[in-house]
Formats: C-alpha cells, sequence, structure tokens
C-alpha cells in the first residue's frame, strides 16, 4: 500500500480542480489562475483567482448595480511652488459593485487654465470603463505664467448615480523661481604680495522673481585647510534670502580675505550649500607675477590752442607684468581748470601684455596758461602712485564769444568708496530743443547756434561741465538740471556687490565706460543700506570767455527732479546769463 503525504495530496488535489488532468478528458472547471486583471485574456476580469467575462460586472447584468466614483485625492492642493511647473496623479476610483463609466474629463478653465490634463483631450480616451474595486490614473500639469495662487476644477461626468458630475478642486501658488547670485564670481584678488593681506567684499543675493526665497544652509572654503584664503562668513543656522527685488535688504555680504603665504598663485574654492543644492565659486589671487606699469611720454604740452579749440595727446599706459594692473587718475594743481581734461573717465584693468592709451586734452575757454598734474595711482607695488605734468597755452581768437558752464552737487566726497552715490545730471538746450548733455556729448546738428561738448570728472561724474563755441546766431539757451539717483535708492556698496564688481568699476558702469551685465537695470537695484540722502543741492557757474558772469545754486528735494536753473542769453554776439 502506497502513503501520500498529507500536503502533497492536498496540492494534487487542487491542481486537479483548478486544471483537470491532462488525458482524462475530463472539462476544465474554470478557464485559468489569476491575481490580477493582466493574468487574464482580453475581455476577462480576475475575480477570485479566477479570469471571468467583464461583461458579468455591468451595471445593468449585477443585481443592484451601483457604480461609485471616488477621485483620490479628492481636493489637489499642490502647495507653495518655486518652480511654474509640477504634476500630480488624480486616481480615480470605483468603489461599487459594477462598472463605472467615465464619458468625459476636463479642466473648467479651458485653454486659459494654467492647469492641463493631456488624456482628457485625447479623443480616443473617452469614455473610459473602472470596473468594481478598481481605478484609473489621470495626470494633470500645472505650468504657471505668473507669480500668485492659481485655482481651477477637474470636472467628471460619469454615470455615478449620485454625483454624475463631480469636480476636483485645483489649488496651487507660484511664488516665483528662487536664483542664486554671487558676486563677484569669480573672486579674483589679483596680485597680493606675500605677507600683505587683501579683501573682497562678497554678496550672496536671491535675484529671483516673485517671493520665493533660497535657503542657504552653510558657506565655507574649500580645500577647508586653505591657509591663503579666508572667509568671514558664519551661519549659526540657516539663512533664509528673499528676492531682492522684494526685499531690497535680503542678502548675505561677508569678506574674503587673501593673506598669501608663499610666493605663487593660489587657488581655492567658495561652496555655497543651500537647499536647492550647491553653488561654487572660484577663488583666485596671485603672490607670484605682480602688476609692471609703463606710461610714456612723462608729461605732456598740449601747446597753443585758440580759445574754443581743443588738443588732444596721448598717454600710453602699459602693463609689463604678470597679473592685471588697476589704474585711476585725478587732476590736481593750483587753479584747476575743467578746460583740462582726459578720456577715458575710469580706465578698466589692462591685461598682462597689454596697454591703453588715455587721451589728455584741454578746450580751451580763457587766454591763459594751463598748468596741471595728472596724478595716476596703480597697483603696480613698485610705482604705486605717478605724476604726468601737463600744460597748454589758451591764445586768442577771432571767432565768437566761448561760453563754459561748470556744474557742481552735493554728493560726499568725489571718490569711489562712500556710500553716497547722489547723482546730478546738466544739459544745455538749443533754442530750438537740442540738448547736449550725458547721452548726446558732443552734438553735431546745432549749425549756427554752435558746436557744444559734454564732459564729466571724476568716478562721480562731479563736476560735469558743457563748452559752447562757434555760436554766430543769437538766442536763449537753456541749462538744465536732472537729479537723476539718490544715495537711498541706489547705494553703492550694495548694487556694487549685486553687479559682481568692485566699487570703483561701479563707478565705471555709472560713467558708462563699462557695460552692466545683460538685463541687469542699475536703477531698479534698491536697497536701504546707505546714507539718508535723498536731495542734493547744485550749483551753476557761467564763464564767457574765462570770466565769471553768473553763479547759481538750485535745490534738488528729490530723484527725478527737474529744473531749469538759468537761462543763456545771446544777444548781439554778447552772453549774458539770467
Amino acid at each position: 500500500m502506497v502513503h501520500v503525504s498529507r500536503e502533497l495530496w492536498v496540492v494534487s488535489s487542487a491542481l486537479l480542480f483548478l486544471g483537470g488532468c491532462g488525458g482524462c478528458g475530463r472539462e476544465k472547471l474554470v478557464a485559468a489562475v489569476c491575481k490580477v486583471d493582466s493574468d487574464c485574456e482580453s475581455g476577462l476580469l480576475c475575480d477570485n483567482y479566477r479570469c471571468i467575462p467583464a461583461e458579468s460586472k455591468s451595471c445593468q447584468v449585477v443585481l443592484d448595480g451601483n457604480p461609485i466614483l471616488q477621485p483620490d485625492p479628492n481636493a489637489v492642493a499642490l502647495g507653495d511652488l518655486d518652480t511654474p511647473e509640477a504634476t500630480q496623479t488624480v486616481t480615480l476610483n470605483n468603489l461599487g459593485n459594477c462598472t463605472l463609466t467615465v464619458f468625459e474629463a476636463s479642466i473648467a478653465g479651458g485653454a486659459t487654465s494654467p492647469f492641463s490634463c493631456d488624456e482628457c483631450t485625447t479623443s480616443t480616451a473617452f469614455p473610459l470603463e473602472v470596473f468594481p474595486n478598481r481605478a484609473r490614473p489621470l495626470e494633470l500639469k500645472l505650468k504657471a505664467t505668473k507669480v500668485g495662487q492659481v485655482s481651477d476644477e477637474l470636472v467628471i461626468i460619469s454615470d455615478d448615480k449620485e454625483f454624475p458630475e463631480l469636480r476636483v478642486p485645483l489649488h496651487a501658488r507660484f511664488l516665483g523661481v528662487p536664483k542664486l547670485d554671487v558676486t563677484p564670481n569669480p573672486v579674483d584678488f589679483g596680485y597680493v604680495a606675500q605677507g600683505r593681506e587683501g579683501l573682497k567684499q562678497v554678496q550672496v543675493v536671491n535675484r529671483g522673481t516673485g517671493v520665493a526665497p533660497v535657503v542657504i544652509q552653510s558657506v565655507t572654503l574649500d580645500p577647508a585647510n586653505t591657509q591663503d584664503f579666508e572667509s568671514t562668513a558664519s551661519l549659526a543656522s540657516p539663512m533664509s534670502l528673499a528676492p531682492i527685488g522684494a526685499e531690497s535688504g535680503s542678502l548675505l555680504s561677508f569678506e574674503l580675505k587673501y593673506h598669501p603665504r608663499t610666493t605663487a598663485k593660489h587657488f581655492a574654492t567658495l561652496v555655497i550649500t543651500t537647499a536647492k543644492g550647491v553653488v561654487t565659486v572660484p577663488v583666485t589671487g596671485n603672490a607670484e607675477t605682480p602688476p609692471k606699469v609703463t606710461v610714456s611720454p612723462d608729461s605732456i604740452d598740449l601747446g597753443q590752442v585758440q580759445m574754443g579749440h581743443s588738443n588732444y595727446r596721448p598717454l600710453t599706459i602699459v602693463n609689463e607684468g604678470g597679473a592685471p594692473l588697476n589704474v585711476s587718475y585725478v587732476w590736481a594743481g593750483t587753479n584747476l581748470s575743467t578746460d583740462l581734461f582726459a578720456v577715458p573717465m575710469l580706465i578698466p584693468p589692462i591685461a598682462p601684455g597689454a596697454y591703453l592709451e588715455l587721451q589728455v586734452a584741454v578746450t580751451v575757454t580763457a587766454v591763459q596758461s594751463y598748468n596741471a598734474m595728472l596724478l595716476l595711482t596703480t597697483n603696480d607695488p613698485a610705482k604705486p602712485s605717478i605724476t604726468i605734468p601737463v600744460t597748454a597755452e589758451g591764445v586768442p581768437s577771432n571767432g565768437p564769444e566761448v561760453v563754459k558752464v561748470d556744474m557742481v552737487f552735493d554728493n560726499g566726497s568725489n571718490s569711489a568708496f562712500d556710500e553716497d552715490i547722489r547723482n546730478v545730471d546738466v544739459s544745455l538746450e538749443h533754442p530750438y530743443g537740442y540738448v547736449c548733455n550725458e547721452q548726446n556729448p558732443a552734438p553735431t546738428n546745432w549749425g549756427d547756434y554752435g558746436n557744444p561738448t559734454w564732459v564729466a570728472f571724476g568716478p562721480k561724474k562731479n563736476p560735469e561741465r558743457i563748452i559752447l563755441a562757434d555760436s554766430i546766431h543769437d538766442g536763449t539757451y537753456r541749462v538744465m538740471l536732472q537729479y537723476q539717483e539718490d544715495c537711498s535708492s541706489l547705494p553703492s556698496q550694495l548694487m556694487a556687490g549685486i553687479l559682481g564688481v568692485s566699487v570703483d568699476v561701479l563707478w565705471a558702469i555709472l560713467a558708462g565706460g563699462i557695460a552692466p551685465s545683460p538685463g541687469q537695470n542699475i536703477g531698479q537695484i534698491i536697497s536701504n543700506v546707505c546714507l539718508s540722502h535723498s536731495s542734493s543741492e547744485a550749483t551753476v557757474k557761467v564763464y564767457v570767455n574765462g570770466t565769471l558772469v553768473k553763479e547759481k545754486t538750485t535745490h534738488l528735494a528729490q530723484k527725478g527732479a527737474t529744473t531749469y536753473a538759468l537761462d543763456l542769453v545771446r544777444a548781439g554776439g554778447a552772453f549774458t546769463a539770467q
């Protein structure tokens, strides 16, 4: 007698029940065994481990059939988003006892809605069937076009007896796109001698849109054990930066120090870790090859120049060293005249092996001798300053009177290193409305009303002057003052950091010598971290053939103010100021 174990007997019996016997000729009791619908052939459903016809779940077949639609989630709340695009799946669950038919689904707002459903607009997608205790997904998309709250509804039409039209609320709030900006980037200290120290102010701002913040978790240097660079940034806890356009004072400012221990070129990386990822900024310094300046000639004689005429001589500045050469200049001397000037107003860094020609010039408005000194300041450790004597001789002319308009205004010291950058511009208007000013410094369309020229001095364009020569037609000219910027709306240190430049290069940008980064509107970069200056005094002096004929001080109350300071009247060939 053969003994069969209980376990083997159970398995054999189950196989016999489910599949029958291979050659006994008996019909199978069920079509197949299954776990999920995909285990069954087309048109069949898996029900209690059996493949059954899908039609058997139709609401017309099932006794007391009742399809029940239950969306999950029943309200879509995407919350606060710092990206304009997002997706969300809504699952259509059938909790009833017969097949649910979904006739259509759509976004209530239509094509103008920031929400969309690609499948909902596909002609072959509907009607769709959801069998009992089963679900079908719908993918929704959000593409926000503006910052703020957005809402809509997903409308579902089905044969649910209680809710044939069911609406799923859709909500999201687009905060804008955060954008961390570190300036300057890269941080280049240029040449710093071994044993000396260089400092760079680093500004970290969120230049994103809307109100989306950037959360800064840490600021470090890599390698962490660098002996040549040091950061003063210290965060006790994560720091949230709102967009600078929304909160003007929202920035992280700190110093990087370069104190080279060896005569070499040094490198490190500034690592800023945020909740969105890591931003790295190269940091470099050069203690190996300093800049080396040479200039020629060592003095400039502009010669004899007739009243109302100009003469130019080039001053060549060469960098024979191995690091960028920084040069700035000022005029000095007794009885200094604005008839002497130089262009460009500010000198950009001169690369190793390169040169720049500074045009030194005079436009004569008086019969007199001109004696001045052009003082150059450089970062060449061997020649930190150079003095260039400049001379000229103004001689009479048979031409008409020459008029000079000098304008100075109150904006602190005339250097690039304070926080007061109030700016007042002067314009001279032709009797019929043509102008000479910073934007149009040498117009050529004045005809018989003369040939005017505009120049400005120093990093703050203070003073500004206009010289009018060759006027042979009587008429009234007007001197107009325009208050372009005040310190409370345009602080130098903050703005330089935002633009990623040093303060002196910022002045070059304001003076038109260097273009700002693409898309940047300097007038919109606003903060409240400078001196509280919102008004300015401007003084205009008028000279005719070198003689002072009028001096007037005008108060400008606020940015945007425009006023006519005085009139220049030419009558019978002679100028007067009124």
